[in-house]
């Protein structure tokens, strides 16, 4: 040894991770989640024809944090178990009913479930052990009920112009 040198110690690489780094891997106790044959076109097993790249979006942080969607549609289920975590009612109203509720009016064809489905589908919470995982699973979502009757000018116009 050098006389020179007065300590010594041998180094070791340590591996150390950022606490909010990301995994390459994405797991979601949903249930139907491994049935949502359009979010799993980059496995290497799928016969996929499009490419939405939704779980390359995800490593990357975009989860829908700090977005708010509104669907306008027939309503939403509000208090649906994958909506009522990310719902908003600030960004939702029912023009049909001229009131704050949003949702759907069901009747003997129950026929108006299309908001509530395309609701989940932008913003179903993840890793609730319910359902399915909405794209933008962090998003606030609302409802705009304006399709549960005739859609005039003013119809349209209120859907539209209500807090933008």
């Amino acid at each position: 040894m050098d006389p020179q040198v007065k300590w010594l110690q041998q180094q070791e690489v340590k591996r150390r991770v950022k606490r909010q780094a990301r995994s390459d891997s994405l797991y979601f106790n949903d249930p139907i989640w491994s049935n949502m044959w359009y979010m799993h076109c980059t496995d290497k097993n799928s016969r996929c024809r499009s490419e939405m790249n939704v779980q390359a979006a995800w490593k990357r942080g975009y989860t829908g944090k700090n977005v708010v969607v509104t669907i306008l549609d027939d309503g939403i289920e509000r208090n649906h178990p994958d909506l009522a975590p990310n719902y908003d009612s600030y960004a939702s109203y029912d023009v049909n009913g001229n009131d704050y509720d949003p949702s759907p009016r069901y009747d003997a064809s129950n026929e108006n479930k299309h908001g509530t489905r395309c609701a989940g589908e932008v913003a179903a919470s993840a890793n609730n052990s319910y359902c399915i995982v909405g794209i933008a699973y962090n998003a606030k979502i609302g409802g705009i009920r304006m399709l549960d009757g005739d859609v005039t000018d003013v119809v349209e116009a209120k859907s539209l112009g209500i807090r933008p």
